[in-house]
């Protein structure tokens, strides 16, 4: 829960840094220090800072594309304290955002949304994966969403149980599972929103406290 605070935080602060002309590795080096800044013991995994086209790739690394107007920003990022890992991801956009990419947007939360409905005790990784899935279809993406749903972490960034179109067996309730549908159209743009939540007997909570609406910076 502390590493996630951590993690809010750095959020919110790097949100008011992000500017027009600074580049992918700017931007993440001023993350990075945001995360430190508030807490952050070490980094869970390198932080994936990418702008415009380059969201379009899921793992895509901070280069020196400049951000411009009408970018579309990912960060996917997290801290290491006391041992444990958080993980999160939010997609911003610089300036304004076209009619596309607010669909694209809200499909990705609707998604994430039906996914963290489906999440509780006792449904399969696969039942939370496809609720997800089956919003970004219909939606007419579903070829652009081509990692699952989510997974597990503490320790590890990655652990089981996955929630993802594999693993039909039930998901136990303590379970720490990232929620992170994405939607990625070549050479275009992409979208990833991503909380950690916890399995419940009756559903799940959800530990990243950040907005997910689309926030135009």
């Amino acid at each position: 829960v502390k590493a996630q605070e951590i993690t809010d935080k750095a959020f919110t602060e790097v949100c008011t840094r992000i500017h027009e002309g600074m580049t992918e590795k700017e931007l993440c080096a001023e993350l990075i220090y945001c995360l430190y800044k508030n807490g952050g013991e070490g980094l869970s995994f390198a932080p994936i800072v990418v702008s415009g086209p380059n969201t379009s790739m899921p793992h895509g690394v901070p280069g020196d594309r400049k951000l411009r107007k009408g970018d579309f920003i990912t960060m996917d990022f997290g801290v290491l304290y006391q041992g444990y890992c958080s993980d999160m991801t939010r997609t911003v956009a610089l300036g304004y955002a076209t009619d596309e990419m607010k669909k694209v947007y809200n499909t990705v939360l609707q998604a994430q949304l039906a996914g963290l409905a489906a999440s509780r005790a006792g449904v399969s990784g696969k039942e939370v994966d496809t609720a997800a899935r089956n919003v970004i279809k219909a939606a007419g993406y579903g070829e652009y969403f081509g990692h699952s749903y989510g997974h597990s972490l503490g320790l590890l960034i990655h652990e089981g149980p996955y929630a993802n179109t594999r693993n039909d067996k039930p998901m136990p309730a303590g379970a720490v599972v990232s929620a992170e549908p994405g939607i990625y159209i070549p050479d275009e743009f992409g979208v990833r929103i991503e909380d950690v939540t916890v399995i419940t007997e009756t559903g799940c909570e959800i530990l990243t406290k950040s907005p997910k609406n689309l926030i135009i910076l």
